[in-house]
């Protein structure tokens, strides 16, 4: 994604979050204004409701305690009067006072008079035993009001919501004692609550509580009511919100809700509020972020975007000279100059790199391995006097270039490390240069792996070691010379040793044997002395045989290589005590060159000896096997073993010279020498070198071996 993407990116996400947040805000506070607004209309409206059905008890409270003081009702409360009958308790008299319900009590507490108005037929009828008794059971009857007080509430009975007030029945002059309470009534029927609805221009409603098979949602509004002590607000929908006020019966439990129902007119007015807060966010918001894109444009990416095409440009410029420039004091300008200052740094880096690789004769190299793409370091290609140029980037390009005696074993080398899991590979091989001489290449790699551990890329170095390898041939033919004089030496001091020193003690030896041959028996001692001496010299003669043996075995030169170790073994089992059994495999009709066979045997001497010096083994085991072209020599032990590592390093440090002499003599013919071992499981010493063989038998072939 490119910076300008990325930076209208950012904008467009800042925009959108900045948007989300202030909508989030705004909304959330609009939102609670207007439903505070829109409850407290309701609670207002609802409140207004409950104001106009006070109004109708009071009405009726007034109308009770009216009838209740004529001295008519007195005297028909005390005297039956049948004319109050007839000329009051009719439909007509009943219906002006908007009366749906007439009783009147005795003192006693029993029904003197209950009728019901029945508007369809226009008529009276009789009260409900039911209706008669469950008004009697409550305070209106029960617990009149005294002095001519007016008591009101509300009963439900039948499914009929009434209004009730009550009066005790006094004089005129509120002279008693009451002859009775006089109740009556209204039905809150539809008809009713449609009429009271018309006069306040609300959609009133009650619902029965107590009724069977109540709607749960009617019972949670009148218990959350209960709860809060405040009136409920109901939204139904988005066109209409409801009120509901709860009121009780008589005896103090739950008796009705009153409803309001009104058009959400707060609701439509938030909506619209809310639309053009929404425009008017969107509005700011787009020309904020067109103002900063111009901004971020004009600062940022114009004169970034300049210096991405003169750093471009850098990377095409072949002769390294070029600069960036950009104009102004802030940190673009800043890191126009940090990239001018890190180039005149590379390219001080650069030329002390090109200076180090043509001291040192070091290149680095880099191949990929899926597009087989392949980098050599061009100083290290003009030390062999080739241009990079003129090489493709592949590895069979290197390779062609490789001494063809190297040049496939290089090949398969290569394409086994790169298709294995070792990470490192070191390997050396010859190169041709451009004018035909031969150098000496050692290779060193390592594997780049990804987060899987898959090797992708192998990078690594390559050093001229020409002048090494000569050195070391140097080196490999002057110890040649010199173990070569050793061992003439050692072959003279031998002769020396047997032909003069052992021939001269032997007639010594000869000459105490034969001392007293002629003469009279000397005394004992004489002669104990005298046999004493002999004994001396024999041993004298038999060290000076041995340390000639040493010094030049005559069964390496007369009998070989087999028959010299197999004797090295007996002697050395017999002197250290100790078991060793020698077996040599495939080299029956094979000869030996002598310098590597007198190399090999001091190699097994030396080993030999290591054992009885260090090891406290019991047993050893030799053997010796002829793999064309190499001679194979293992000393095997059963000793306590030791850490290789550890003992070379202790060995160096006290100057012992015993390991580094195996590995000189056998790296004279090109061979190796190894030593595994481990404490508590013995040493295993294997030296291999090359020979120059020589068969007696021509029948035999390569392929036989």
């Amino acid at each position: 994604m490119s910076l300008r993407r990325t930076a209208a990116l950012i904008i467009c996400l800042t925009f959108s979050g900045l948007f989300a947040v202030l909508y989030a805000i705004s909304s959330s506070n609009l939102r609670a204004g207007f439903s505070t607004l829109e409850r407290e209309e309701v609670e207002e409206e609802i409140t207004r409701a409950g104001r106009v059905l006070h109004g109708e008890t009071e009405a009726l409270e007034a109308t009770v305690a009216d009838w209740a003081m004529w001295d008519d009702t007195y005297r028909f409360a005390r005297d039956r009067d049948a004319d109050y009958l007839r000329g009051n308790i009719n439909f007509q008299s009943l219906s002006t006072i908007h009366a749906d319900l007439i009783l009147i009590y005795d003192a006693a507490g029993s029904l003197v008079l209950g009728r019901t108005v029945q508007a369809a037929d226009q008529k009276l009828l009789p009260v409900s035993r039911a209706l008669s008794d469950k008004v009697a059971a409550t305070r209106l009857v029960a617990r009149p009001g005294k002095n001519g007080n007016v008591v009101s509430g509300m009963l439900i009975e039948g499914g009929t919501v009434w209004l009730l007030a009550a009066c005790p029945i006094l004089t005129s002059t509120r002279e008693g004692p009451p002859h009775g309470v006089l109740v009556m009534g209204r039905r809150l029927d539809a008809d009713n609550i449609a009429g009271l609805s018309e006069l306040i221009m609300l959609r009133l409603g009650v619902v029965d509580l107590q009724q069977p098979g109540l709607s749960p949602r009617f019972g949670d509004i009148a218990a959350s009511i209960g709860r809060t002590g405040r009136h409920a607000v109901v939204p139904d929908g988005e066109k209409s919100i409801q009120g509901f006020a709860l009121l009780r019966d008589l005896a103090g439990r739950p008796g009705i809700l009153l409803s309001v129902a009104m058009p959400r007119r707060i609701f439509a007015q938030e909506r619209i509020v809310q639309r053009n807060n929404v425009m008017f966010l969107l509005t700011i918001g787009l020309a904020f972020g067109l103002a900063m894109m111009l901004l971020v444009e004009r600062r940022i990416l114009s004169r970034v975007s300049s210096l991405r095409g003169q750093i471009k440009h850098l990377g095409e410029d072949t002769a390294g000279e070029g600069r960036t420039f950009v104009a102004g004091n802030d940190e673009i300008a800043d890191l126009s100059k940090a990239i001018n200052a890190m180039l005149a740094a590379l390219d001080q880096a650069h030329g002390r790199y090109a200076m180090a690789t043509r001291a040192a004769k070091v290149g680095v190299w880099e191949l990929w391995k899926e597009s087989g793409a392949f980098y050599i370091d061009p100083h290290f290609l003009a030390l062999l006097d080739y241009n990079a140029e003129g090489m493709r980037p592949e590895l069979d390009a290197w390779l062609a270039h490789v001494h063809p005696e190297d040049r496939e074993r290089v090949r398969e080398e290569l394409a086994a490390w790169t298709k294995g899991d070792v990470d490192e590979y070191v390997g050396e091989q010859r190169m041709s240069a451009r004018d035909g001489t031969v150098h000496w290449i050692l290779v060193r790699g390592r594997a780049v792996r990804d987060a899987s551990g898959r090797a992708t890329r192998f990078v690594g170095t390559n050093t001229d070691v020409t002048e090494l390898k000569q050195a070391e041939e140097n080196i490999r033919k002057l110890t040649g010379a010199l173990l070569k004089a050793q061992e003439i030496e050692r072959a003279r001091i031998a002769r020396d040793l047997h032909d003069n020193v052992a021939q001269d003690l032997s007639a010594a030896k000869i000459a105490c044997q034969t001392l007293l041959d002629g003469t009279a028996l000397p005394s004992p001692a004489v002669r104990d002395r005298l046999t004493g001496f002999t004994a001396l010299l024999s041993r004298a003669i038999r060290s000076v045989r041995e340390l000639s043996y040493g010094l030049r075995p005559p069964d390496l030169e007369y009998l070989g290589l087999v028959q010299a170790l197999e004797r090295l073994c007996d002697d050395f089992s017999r002197q250290a005590a100790m078991g060793v059994d020698f077996v040599s495999s495939g080299l029956e009709g094979v000869s030996v060159p002598q310098d590597v066979a007198i190399n090999l045997y001091r190699v097994a001497q030396e080993a030999l000896a290591n054992v009885r010096r260090h090891a406290g083994a019991r047993h050893v085991s030799v053997r010796l096997v002829e793999s064309y072209p190499r001679l194979i020599l293992r000393v095997k032990d059963d000793g306590k073993g030791f850490n290789v590592a550890e003992g070379l390093d202790r060995a160096g440090r006290d100057r012992r010279m015993g390991l580094a002499g195996m590995r000189e003599r056998v790296g004279l013919f090109g061979g190796t020498l190894r030593i595994a071992s481990q404490p508590g499981q013995g040493c295993l010493v294997v030296a291999e070198v090359v020979y120059v063989e020589e068969r007696q038998h021509g029948n035999e072939a390569d392929t036989d071996r």
